[in-house]
């Protein structure tokens, strides 16, 4: 199967995040794509749909117990007797609420799980998109460089046939050619691979991205207010978040079950004629079966929240580090192609060759300068792009 794409640039309205994250995310038909092909994507979601449900089998009251028995006299004169009672055990209303919300929290744990795992596979199509770009860009590159290669080394063999240049003019323009040869072939395959890995996330025999620039970044100028936002939507601080919540929860749940459970029931007993029927009133009180719940409840709320804020602090660090670094590249990557503008000297170079002004070597040196310039703009890019990729990744 294959399938041609074109990205543009598209905004939507998303009430909940700040101007510098409305924006819709890079690459966003491919991720719409994916998420309709990815078989771990769909599987996952399967599996979360099946453990949320899962999550709701077991019961909140306990199951209602009957007891019945018949009894037959010896000697027979002393008659038969039989009783039987019904009864149901109720936890206090305390209890059965925060059950019901340890549920929630467990069953809001597996789509957490599920977000992770889908951030992650959104997050590693765009880095890989980003990847081919980038390829794209620098085997265009080779791939023109090697056409010029093959003018080059043409022009060069007639001139060595008519004896207008050297052997070693001669030569240094077959190694060119040879040199730029492999580079382009190299760059094709780096596009290849990239194309491969691209299709077997979309689960097709080719997946055709055809994008080869990339979409324009953007700037929140205070981290704090950025940082906000990440913080709040990203997959595996909300996790911990839930986690904690989990542990608070199992925590007021311990304290919850020193109450005691009540049981409410019916019974009624035949004995030689006469029979008695009546309601039945019982507590089990959890003396023993608590001791030490609360204590560990309440050591794995401590280990959680200590877990969060270790997390919270690391990821801060880390994010801030990030976003200088992508505040700075921005007006790195818009100074060096202003620069490579203005002083590229590719076609004065051609005509100083051609009117010999110049030698071949020198020629050569100055061209390969340029073209490593020029791919280095496209390094800069890539590097500006996988950042901006994490930071605003939220949006995925």
């Amino acid at each position: 199967m294959k399938k041609s794409i074109f990205l543009p640039v598209i905004f939507l309205s998303l009430s909940m995040l700040p101007v510098a994250l409305v924006a819709q995310p890079h690459y966003a038909q491919v991720l719409k794509d994916l998420e309709a092909n990815n078989l771990s994507l769909l599987a996952a979601a399967k599996q979360a749909e099946a453990q949320q449900t899962a999550a709701h089998v077991g019961l909140l009251l306990d199951n209602p117990e009957v007891d019945a028995a018949y009894y037959w006299g010896d000697p027979s004169e002393n008659g038969i007797r039989w009783d039987i009672s019904v009864s149901q055990s109720f936890e206090m209303p305390s209890v059965l609420v925060r059950r019901a919300r340890l549920r929630n929290l467990q069953e809001n744990a597996v789509g957490l799980s599920y977000q992770a795992l889908r951030y992650a596979t959104l997050l590693e199509t765009q880095q890989l998109c980003a990847d081919l770009v980038y390829y794209r860009n620098v085997a265009a590159i080779y791939n023109r460089r090697h056409n010029s290669a093959v003018r080059l080394a043409e022009l060069y063999r007639r001139r060595y046939n008519a004896g207008d240049c050297s052997v070693l003019e001669y030569n240094r323009a077959q190694m060119n050619l040879a040199d730029m040869q492999n580079k382009s072939t190299l760059a094709n395959l780096d596009v290849d691979h990239a194309v491969h890995d691209l299709s077997y996330l979309m689960n097709m025999e080719h997946y055709s991205f055809l994008q080869m620039t990339y979409d324009s970044v953007w700037f929140e100028p205070s981290f704090e207010a950025w940082y906000e936002q990440f913080e709040m939507h990203n997959p595996a601080l909300r996790q911990l978040d839930n986690q904690l919540a989990v542990s608070q929860q199992q925590e007021q749940l311990s304290r919850a079950q020193w109450l005691p459970q009540v049981s409410l029931g019916y019974a009624a007993e035949n004995v030689v004629g006469s029979t008695w029927r009546g309601a039945t009133v019982g507590l089990t009180l959890p003396l023993w079966s608590q001791q030490r719940a609360v204590r560990a409840a309440k050591l794995q709320t401590a280990a959680s929240q200590a877990a969060l804020d270790a997390k919270r602090a690391e990821r801060s660090a880390e994010l801030r580090s990030m976003y200088r670094r992508h505040e700075a590249l921005i007006r790195d990557l818009q100074n060096l192609k202003a620069a490579f503008r203005q002083n590229n000297s590719i076609s004065l170079l051609d005509r100083a060759l051609e009117a010999g002004e110049i030698s071949l070597e020198q020629y050569l040196q100055q061209v390969n300068y340029y073209n490593e310039v020029e791919i280095e703009i496209w390094n800069t890019a890539r590097q500006l792009e996988q950042l901006h990729l994490l930071l605003y990744s939220v949006e995925l």
